[in-house]
């Protein structure tokens, strides 16, 4: 149940519940009331039959001496010397007044307890009185409520749209007022300001030191040629190799984050492509003992297969490092699953995402935990699904799923199917 349901139960319980205590109050006091009334007529008509009776020794208006039917109650009291009204009950109720006069006699007068109970018409009057309040307290707390859950959801949705890396949407943001959803959406509203800020900053030094490292690190590569010693030359080459390759990783990154990244769709067989990169990763990065099964009929997809083989490159080369052969690629549809016999993923990394610059083999010195983050990158600008979980009986296993072919090849925007990184 959502918050405007809550606080319209809410709302309605409390609100039927001071319904029910007015309800009893109002009945219980009508029925004291009612009762002293009937006591107060009876009290006056004792004491106009007490003075005829003082002034001629005649008992007037249904006066009674000793009256064998008096209450015992009633009696009690009058023969302390105080007199008083009593009600009786029973099949026949009667209203008793009754007093002490001379020679220790007692004078009392009676009459039937009105037969006319308004007690029943009251409470369907009270009854129906709450219920059309309750009613009617419950719809003005749906609106209410209805007014509330706007608004929260807005900021919601803003916030959801930053967590998802987007521009902050100041307009949906309730900033307005000095309530607590308003200074909700006024925190929100600072926090995307200062995480835009940040995150913009974050990519434009990445960008920059990619852009500057870019220069020397080729020029470093080519010095390293000029160098005599074979295995100094060798270990010149890789370490500068190595930057290099960090350079242009972390400039595909500044790119992706960016979101200037475009995919180019062309109609392509599924089944050829994943083999075809397959065997090009053969022998690169590691990657050794590849088995590709085909299941079903060969799709032809509208992808971008330059995107895709960086994809596929990425997690065979993680796999290769951090997992075990044989490694699997299996095609169905237009999903490729690809899955090894290691270890598996890190949890963090399957509930999280991965995460740049963090690599699962630390001890190792290798890696930058960039292959997996720039393979998420370019699923987003594939529109694709990309999915990291636990294979059936141990080993990692990453599952690409392609969107459907369109009409026809076309230009691409970045997001268009979005990417889960965290998946079973």
């Amino acid at each position: 149940m959502g918050i405007r349901g809550r606080i319209a139960l809410a709302i309605s319980f409390v609100t039927a519940l001071a319904v029910v205590v007015l309800g009893v109050g109002v009945h219980h006091l009508s029925a004291v009331g009612r009762d002293q009334q009937a006591r107060a007529f009876q009290d006056g008509l004792l004491s106009s039959a007490l003075q005829i009776y003082q002034r001629d020794s005649v008992l007037a208006l249904g006066a009674q001496l000793d009256d064998s039917a008096l209450p015992l109650p009633l009696a009690q009291a009058v023969s302390k010397g105080r007199s008083g009204t009593y009600i009786s009950g029973g099949s026949d109720p009667r209203v008793w007044a009754a007093t002490a006069v001379a020679d220790d006699k007692i004078l009392s007068v009676s009459a039937p307890y009105p037969d006319r109970d308004p007690m029943p018409a009251l409470d369907k009057a009270l009854v129906v009185a709450g219920v059309a309040t309750v009613a009617l307290m419950a719809v003005v707390a749906w609106f209410v409520a209805q007014s509330l859950s706007r608004r929260l959801r807005h900021s919601a949705a803003a916030a959801r749209q930053i967590a998802e890396g987007g521009p902050p949407d100041t307009d949906a943001l309730v900033t307005a007022g000095r309530d607590e959803v308003a200074e909700l959406g006024r925190s929100v509203h600072l926090m995307a300001t200062s995480l835009a800020a940040r995150v913009q900053a974050e990519r434009e030094f990445t960008a920059d030191v990619a852009h500057e490292l870019r220069t020397p690190v080729a020029g470093l590569v080519a010095s390293a040629e000029l160098l005599p010693h074979p295995r100094a030359v060798e270990m010149v080459r890789e370490r500068a190799q190595t930057m290099r390759s960090l350079v242009e990783d972390l400039l595909e990154v500044s790119r992706l984050d960016s979101g200037v990244e475009r995919a180019q769709l062309d109609p392509v067989e599924l089944p050829s492509l994943v083999r075809g990169i397959v065997k090009r990763a053969q022998g690169q990065r590691g990657v050794d003992d590849v088995r590709v099964e085909v299941v079903g009929e060969g799709r032809i997809v509208a992808t971008d297969a330059r995107r895709v083989e960086r994809i596929l490159v990425n997690i065979l080369a993680n796999a290769a490092k951090h997992g075990r052969p044989p490694i699997e690629v299996t095609v169905e549809d237009t999903r490729i699953v690809v899955r090894d016999h290691g270890e598996g993923y890190p949890p963090e990394l399957v509930s999280q995402g991965p995460r740049r610059f963090r690599t699962a083999a630390p001890e190792r010195g290798t890696g930058h935990g960039l292959g997996l983050t720039i393979a998420v990158g370019q699923a987003v600008v594939l529109g694709a699904r990309l999915e990291f979980g636990e294979a059936e009986g141990g080993g990692a296993r990453a599952v690409l799923e392609l969107p459907e072919a369109e009409d026809g090849p076309g230009e691409s925007p970045a997001g268009a199917a979005g990417v889960t990184a965290p998946g079973p």
